[in-house]
């Protein structure tokens, strides 16, 4: 090759090496359309430089195609390139060249690919040619790397204290692109140092000199970690908006790593918030991401929770699967902790498939392991499915010593572990030996567990293995009242509204945030700090991390969670409803009927594995009535009547041809329902009111459409309906608003086409009230049209949401306003009429589907609701609509006005699909 040519094809290096800098690029950054045209550049400099057989041109190829595979997310084809590179400048004597221009991003390659030791190993040797060669800048780029390494080896303090380093060099130098990337890295292990607001500020400082110096992928990355960092914050609802955003670009740029993560982590906040299909579809994109990239970790915990995600909806077969394709990866890993616990979940698939030797021996394995890693927490987890498993054997000596080690670990290690599932266990063993008093201290203490530790025990291993017996404990606890207490119907009520407060607890438990604060400001900030410290407490605690608590860390733990309750019970002489949703607060049986009007009987459900109870309650006097039906049977009739109703969707033609066919079956199902439920109690209902607080799947059955042969039920009384006696406390205290016009709220679609008709005829029934439809009903403009109003009508589609009822919404024309959203906005208005909106009855659910819209409906200041069970009719809709108006209008409350509301439409329209789908919750 000639030296013209030579110079020539410089040249052309010199050109890809300038397009390459002035896209600034960087180690780990997200992949995007110029680092993919960074490897086009290097891969054409390779194939050059090697037609060319000089040297120094293909050292410099290597070179270029390691910087641009690791902007690339490609860290496993960057490292021969970078170990080449190394040794062909090393073999020429430029070990200083060689530390400064390749070692620098070995490290962090190899960091990226999992190979930390090897990854410290390059950055020893090269700090020691750095600092020979009294490289000071090149000293502070490895040290930010080093920074990234002991970040990922959960060394937090050693990385703030090596990005500092790098930091001072860097900003003394003027080094604006350098230090925003440190900036944009400091954040993680402030957050993790519990320094929060100092992590919030990095990262806005790095968007800021992103947007300055035009480095986008920077500014995503730092909104990434933002985002993370409202995870580790417990504030989940803002970290999946901001995961959302986020996630949108690292898909158009092709950043796999990212987008991974994206999925990774929103897979995580699902499993918490319960919300298992979509983990599970979060989860399995994550792992098919990492697997693109050789993330071997990553992938296997990938692949964990997608088990976690199956395991929970019951796909056990598919569960064992995927949890031993991620413990081998794991196993390929070294990753003992996740091997064992691994072990543990299988354990439990096991038994839950009554294969109950497979089940021990994986369970006495995880044991083992635990011992052998000092970790006593998931030691114990370990004997609670071996307790278990012996159960199931029947045998209880056995489960009695697992027992009895769990004690002794608790003992020998001075710390207070995790001991709901260990209260359940010994609550079990005492049950099935009979001595009752045992058992019920046993269930009352891990009741009080949970609702003292809730957010602890969510972050348990993602709350696959033992939070499912949460509600067995309240059922027991109810029964063994019920047979076994001197007062037995004040104690059982007190566990079956107990139940029923926690439940609300937990669905509210990662969206405190979201709620609007209503009292002190100082004390409600205080409130919101301790639960971000705490929730990072709790993260940390996990022995994944590396970072199991200690005594003296778990005393601090214990110390926080105590002025946190504390600081509840100041907060409640202000706001007792606001605290209400962060801890388990129940009425008492007398506080409930110091409430009940005179006029009012409540009738409240509870259900357990074998039996559905119904207490009564009047101002005066209060009763319980036990095996009413299995709940199973109910279940049944609720699936005949759904069918029965669903027959109206199979169009006019069949419904006219059937209609006297459908009515029987409907009034036979209709008819053994009020045989079961309402029968056995009816000669203590002599009120002219009912209140009925159903339970679980109780909440989607038409009590006042329940038949006895000759009537209704609507037609003996005037009937609302309540999510709990404490809810129903907090309607009644509320004054009735005076004063304001009602609001008529209508977004029409394909699954709502009849809303404009509707808003029209409500419009001329109210002349004097507000509008807002099509396109003018925003968000923003519902938001501030709802602040007071003496009723609001919403008629649109809505979207019920079985995995998680806070995320249940309704339509407006830019978007869904979830219930969650409701929650921090003031909505004070007599009534709101949901009567566009189903939960659909053909779902048939063990939760209480209907809580999240009503309950946030009704923190937001409603005195009560109107909403459908089941899809609608259009023209009996509008029809029920007018008369209930009227009425209410007239001077009857609302109760009465629906009980006469539904006598006018049955006289047109007799089947209970057509009046029967709207009930009333809350305030009468």
């Amino acid at each position: 090759m000639s030296g013209e040519q030579r110079e020539t094809l410089r040249e052309t290096f010199e050109r890809f090496w300038a397009e390459i800098r002035g896209a600034q690029l960087y180690a780990g950054q997200p992949r995007s359309t110029q680092s993919s045209a960074g490897v086009n550049l290097a891969q054409e400099a390779l194939r050059l430089a090697t037609a060319s057989g000089d040297e120094e041109l293909l050292l410099d190829a290597w070179r270029m195609l390691a910087y641009s595979l690791s902007a690339d997310e490609r860290w496993l084809d960057a490292i021969p390139y970078y170990e080449k590179a190394i040794s062909g400048y090393e073999s020429r004597g430029e070990h200083a060249f060689a530390a400064r221009k390749l070692r620098i991003g070995f490290v962090s390659a190899l960091m990226l690919a999992g190979r930390y030791e090897d990854a410290l190993k390059a950055a020893a040797i090269a700090e020691h040619w750095l600092k020979a060669s009294g490289d000071n800048e090149g000293y502070a780029r490895l040290c930010t790397n080093l920074a990234n390494l002991h970040q990922r080896l959960d060394q937090y303090q050693a990385s703030c204290d090596y990005y500092a380093k790098a930091l001072q060099v860097f900003e003394s130098a003027g080094d604006q692109r350098s230090a925003a990337l440190i900036y944009q890295n400091l954040g993680y292990p402030l957050g993790r140092l519990d320094r929060f607001e100092e992590a919030d500020a990095m990262y806005v400082r790095a968007e800021q000199l992103a947007s300055e110096l035009g480095m986008q992928e920077l500014g995503v990355q730092s909104s990434y970690n933002r985002a993370y960092l409202f995870f580790l914050r417990g504030r989940y609802s803002e970290a999946l908006q901001s995961f959302a955003r986020v996630r949108a670009h690292f898909r158009d740029s092709g950043s796999l790593m990212h987008f991974g993560l994206c999925d990774l982590d929103e897979a995580e906040i699902y499993l918490q918030l319960n919300i298992t299909s979509d983990a599970s579809t979060l989860a399995q994109s994550a792992s098919r991401q990492f697997k693109q990239i050789g993330m071997v970790y990553e992938e296997a915990k990938a692949l964990a929770f997608h088990g976690v995600a199956l395991m929970q909806m019951s796909r056990l077969a598919e569960a064992l699967e995927t949890f031993r394709a991620s413990q081998q990866a794991f196993e390929s890993e070294g990753n003992r902790y996740w091997v064992a616990v691994l072990d543990l979940y299988r354990a439990d698939v096991y038994l839950q498939l009554q294969r109950y030797w497979e089940a021990h021996s994986l369970a006495a394995q995880a044991r083992q392991r635990f011992e052998a890693l000092a970790i006593p927490s998931r030691r114990m987890l370990s004997l609670v499915i071996l307790g278990r498993i012996s159960l199931s054997l029947n045998d209880i000596a056995a489960a009695q010593k697992n027992t009895e080690e769990i004690a002794a670990i608790t003992e020998q290690e001075g710390i207070p572990l995790l001991r709901f599932p260990y209260f359940v266990l010994c609550g079990q063993i005492a049950e099935r030996k009979q001595d009752w008093a045992r058992a019920e201290e046993s269930f009352r203490l891990a009741a009080e567990d949970l609702e003292t530790h809730q957010s602890r025990l969510q972050h348990d291993d993602l709350k696959v293995t033992f939070l499912r017996g949460r509600n067995q404990v309240y059922e027991s606890l109810v029964r063994l009242g019920l047979e076994n207490s001197r007062e037995p119907v004040e104690t059982a009520y007190s566990w079956c509204e107990r139940a029923k407060s926690r439940g609300l607890v937990e669905l509210l438990s990662h969206h405190l945030p979201s709620v609007q604060l209503r009292g002190e400001q100082s004390l409600l900030r205080r409130v919101h700090r301790l639960r971000e410290e705490l929730n990072l407490q709790y993260v940390r605690s996990r022995p994944e991390t590396g970072a199991v608590l200690s005594s003296p860390e778990f005393d601090a733990v214990v110390l926080k969670e105590q002025e946190l309750a504390r600081t509840l019970r100041e907060v409640a002489a202000d706001d007792p409803e606001y605290v209400s949703l962060q801890q388990v607060s129940p009425l008492k049986l007398e506080q409930v009927q110091e409430f009940i009007s005179p006029e009012t009987t409540l009738i409240e459900y509870f259900i357990t594995q074998d039996e559905v109870i119904a207490f009564v309650v009047t101002r005066n006097d209060a009763k319980v009535f036990r095996h009413l039906a299995p709940p199973s049977r109910i279940r049944g009739l609720q699936e005949r009547l759904s069918f029965q109703l669903e027959k109206f969707f199979l169009g006019p033609e069949y419904v006219k041809a059937h209609s006297d066919r459908i009515l029987e079956g409907t009034k036979h199902h209709l008819s053994t329902l009020y045989a079961a439920l309402i029968e056995p109690l009816a000669a203590e209902l002599r009120t002219p009111q009912l209140t009925i607080v159903p339970h679980g799947m109780l909440h989607f059955l038409p009590f006042h459409a329940f038949f006895d042969g000759e009537q209704y039920l609507i037609d003996h009384f005037g009937i609302a309906y309540a999510p709990s006696a404490s809810v129903l406390r907090y309607c009644a205290e509320n004054q009735d608003v005076d004063g304001a016009s009602p609001l008529i709220v209508g977004v029409a679609d394909e699954l709502a086409p009849m809303v404009d008709e509707e808003v029209r005829m409500l419009s001329t029934l109210f002349p004097g009230g507000r509008t807002i439809s099509g396109a003018d009903a925003t968000r923003a403009a519902f938001s501030d049209a709802a602040r007071t109003a003496s009723f609001i009508h919403i008629a649109t589609h809505a979207n019920f949401r079985q995995d998680n009822p806070m995320f249940s919404s309704f339509k407006l024309a830019d978007g869904y306003v979830t219930a969650l959203d409701l929650f921090s906005m003031s909505c004070r208005t007599n009534m709101v009429a949901l009567s566009g909106c189903q939960s659909g009855l053909a779902e048939v659910s063990g939760s209480d589907d209907l809580l999240g819209l009503v309950r946030g409906f009704l923190y937001a200041g409603a005195r009560s609701l109107l909403l459908s069970l089941w899809s609608v009719n259009d023209e009996s809709t509008a029809l029920l609509m007018g008369e209930f108006y009227k009425a209410w209008q007239g001077g009857e409350n609302k109760a009465k006005a629906l009980q006469t509301a539904i006598r006018n439409v049955r006289r047109t329209h007799p089947h209970p699909f057509h009046w029967a789908p709207f009930i009333l919750v809350g305030k009468v």
